[in-house]
């Protein structure tokens, strides 16, 4: 084996990885992270359309967030059997779990967060396509009423899986179906445009363009965001059949849509690329009340197993954070989205390979802690408990709440962990009260949760209906939650 080749086996160096991003003036981490898309498919959360990237994440999260973010999902015990798969050993004691550690050297691996780059150095020019692909092609639909558009970030459910393309067009047939929700879509889009970074161009011409064409999406337009070169795909009983531009250079492939992708790459005197016949609108999309599908629709209740266990879509519709990436890692703007994402994560990789991101010391020394503090438990649930009647008593006397309940894990049959908190429920709750005031007062340890009934999504009101434990005031089930809405297709009248 020669030099080169030996060296191809271990991760480029950071200075390689500086020469990859030269040729722009970004961050460094802008191409090591990879392209911040949460997906499910074939039963896993996927980041940026791979297990890496899902990988990537979740090594972020352990390391931002500690072992005990991850830990709480699963018992000890299969943590420590996932330890014996993953690092081949055969301890069961917890002194020999000790002197295997100890033993270990030091790993400064996870403390250098360096991965190999996932993402890319045209995210620039990906997002300056994307935005001027979507306006341009809104703008086009909207005015011959052709139908509308979505994305990025909206859902696309073929089947078991949940795509999030870069941009989504439904026909007003489509849309009459009353198959597009507040955040996602059942079944297959007329049109999906995917703006394909150079470094993800196989996934995407391959991989994904077939989950495409299995679930009858009509037009697949690929986009290469550097060189502005466009594909187009039309779905036939045969599979995807890659359409030519017509004599002018303009392609119509989409009914009553023209597009030239000329004037796209030049821009041309301000001349628009696409082009679409006037029409009077003679639909309209509006709220109504209603259920549907969507974020907070279902309690979190994850299976993590020592291997991959599968996420339904409901779950992933139901669970999944927004796209939305900050440092710490903070995913989806808040605690509850990062706590869902590492939960879909660990579901997605299972625990044995979730064990071999952080060195197997940091596993054994967390897990002996955590063993020690459940001993504890029943005397932390017994302050928590005090703790909860006090506040209770409190928001009722000084607040003037009419009643106050308790759900979560405090009145579980299950340790307390780390994302554990006081869940209160409050009713007959009087305008004047700032939920925000009373909190600042409050120390962070244990963190307080404080929910309106007539605020609570449909899996806290599940919760609150079957399970709540009234601690002041008396429950009669009388005040409900707010009347949820969801999107309606209507025909405008002549």
């Amino acid at each position: 084996m020669s030099d080169q080749q030996k060296q191809s086996k271990f991760p480029p160096t950071q200075q390689g990885l500086e020469y990859h991003c030269a040729s722009q003036s970004i961050e460094l981490s802008e191409c090591s992270e990879p392209e911040f898309r949460l997906e499910l498919v074939e039963g896993k959360f996927l980041v940026g359309g791979t297990i890496e990237g899902s990988r990537w994440l979740l090594k972020e999260a352990l390391i931002g967030w500690g072992l005990e973010a991850a830990v709480a999902f699963a018992p000890l015990q299969k943590w420590w059997e996932a330890l014996k798969v993953a690092y081949e050993v055969p301890h069961t004691l917890p002194d020999e779990w000790l002197t295997w550690a100890e033993d270990l050297p030091l790993s400064p691996d996870y403390q250098d967060r360096w991965y190999p780059p996932l993402g890319s150095r045209f995210k620039g020019e990906h997002r300056w396509v994307l935005d001027d692909l979507r306006q341009g092609l809104s703008t086009a639909i909207s005015q011959a009423g052709l139908g509308k558009c979505f994305g990025p970030n909206y859902g696309m459910q073929l089947g078991n899986h949940v795509f999030t393309p870069d941009i989504l067009m439904c026909t007003t047939s489509r849309l009459a179906e009353n198959t597009c929700h507040d955040c996602y879509m059942e079944g297959a889009a007329d049109l999906v445009v995917e703006i394909v970074l150079p470094e993800q161009a196989l996934l995407y011409e391959q991989v994904v363009k077939q989950y495409y064409e299995q679930g009858n999406v009509l037009h697949y337009w690929v986009v290469n965001p550097v060189s502005k070169q466009f594909q187009f795909w039309r779905w036939s009983p045969q599979g995807y059949q890659l359409q030519s531009l017509d004599s002018d250079g303009c392609y119509r492939g989409v009914s009553g849509l023209t597009f030239n992708p000329e004037l796209f790459r030049s821009k041309e005197q301000g001349l628009p690329a696409f082009s679409s016949i006037w029409q009077p609108r003679r639909w309209e999309m509006r709220y109504e009340q209603g259920e549907e599908l969507g974020w907070g629709s279902l309690e979190l209740t994850p299976i993590v197993e020592k291997q991959p266990h599968a996420i339904q879509p409901e779950q992933f519709i139901a669970w999944c954070p927004e796209t939305k990436l900050e440092s710490g890692p903070l995913i989806g703007g808040g605690e509850i989205g990062t706590r869902n994402a590492i939960a879909m994560l660990l579901m997605s990789l299972g625990l044995v390979e979730t064990v071999k991101l952080m060195p197997g010391y940091e596993w054994v020394r967390i897990l002996r802690r955590i063993e020690r503090q459940q001993q504890q438990d029943a005397r932390l649930k017994q302050e928590w408990w005090q703790y909860a009647q006090t506040l209770a008593q409190q928001l009722q006397s000084e607040y003037q709440v009419g009643g106050v309940g308790i759900i979560g894990d405090l009145i579980k049959d299950l340790p307390l962990n780390f994302w554990s908190e006081i869940h209160l429920v409050l009713w007959e709750v009087p305008e004047q009260f700032k939920k925000w005031r009373f909190l600042q007062g409050l120390p962070d340890n244990p963190r307080i949760c404080l929910t309106e009934v007539e605020r609570a999504t449909p899996a806290q009101w599940q919760a609150l209906c079957e399970n709540m434990t009234v601690l002041v005031g008396q429950w009669q089930g009388i005040e409900q939650p707010r009347r949820r809405k969801k999107l309606q297709f209507y025909w405008l009248s002549d």
